[in-house]
């Protein structure tokens, strides 16, 4: 999870040479700081009760598919079905913790 963090701040900076247009680049940052902002959220909330870790679980699981769909749009480096892959891997693990934490 890392990883992608400092691929979107990376991908950010350096102005993502492979990015189509600077709508692109405009949307992976909006991406990098929602991201940013939700996985912060999410370990704040790792000591609160159920609803506040599970709205914090939703919020982050919704950041990263943005963040896919911005892979999927305007990430034409060799990389992108590496990215595209670590993305998806990182939604599938967010999304099994969210199910373990707020069951019905």
């Amino acid at each position: 999870m890392r990883r992608l963090a400092v691929f979107l701040l990376i991908a950010a900076c350096a102005g993502w040479s492979a990015v189509a247009s600077a709508a692109c680049r405009e949307d992976l940052i909006k991406a990098d700081q929602d991201f940013s902002k939700t996985r912060s959220a999410l370990q704040g909330a790792a000591s609160a009760g159920a609803p506040v870790k599970c709205a914090a679980y939703r919020r982050h699981i919704a950041s990263l598919t943005q963040v896919r769909n911005v892979f999927a749009r305007c990430d034409t480096s060799a990389d992108k079905v590496k990215n595209a892959a670590q993305t998806s891997t990182a939604l599938a693990e967010f999304t099994k913790q969210m199910r373990a934490t707020c069951k019905k």
